[in-house]
């Protein structure tokens, strides 16, 4: 059992992350409207499988790359937020995550 993720070293936990995004333990996002660059936050306003949603995640703390998955968001309380295959996502959506991908 773990008791924080955040305990974890960094391989551990992106081991953990991608299990939980390929079990289903997280949002997965359909389409991204806005993304709002505030004091220390981005502010994501999106639609995701179970409806709109509006997040905000650390400016420091970006969406990590799953080659060949999507990327995975962890939002500010913790909530995981998944974008698979960011490239076959509508335009604006993909216009929104270039910054974000390598």
């Amino acid at each position: 059992m773990v008791d924080d993720a955040l305990d974890l070293d960094a391989e551990s936990l992106a081991a953990l992350e991608q299990g939980l995004a390929e079990a289903g333990f997280v949002i997965e996002i359909v389409a991204i409207h806005r993304l709002l660059e505030e004091v220390e936050i981005y502010v994501w306003e999106v639609d995701t499988r179970q409806g709109a949603r509006r997040f905000q995640t650390k400016r420091d703390d970006w969406p990590r790359s799953m080659p060949g998955v999507g990327l995975l968001i962890r939002d500010v309380a913790g909530d995981l937020f998944f974008v698979p295959d960011p490239e076959t996502r509508d335009v604006r959506s993909r216009r929104l995550l270039w910054v974000f991908m390598d």
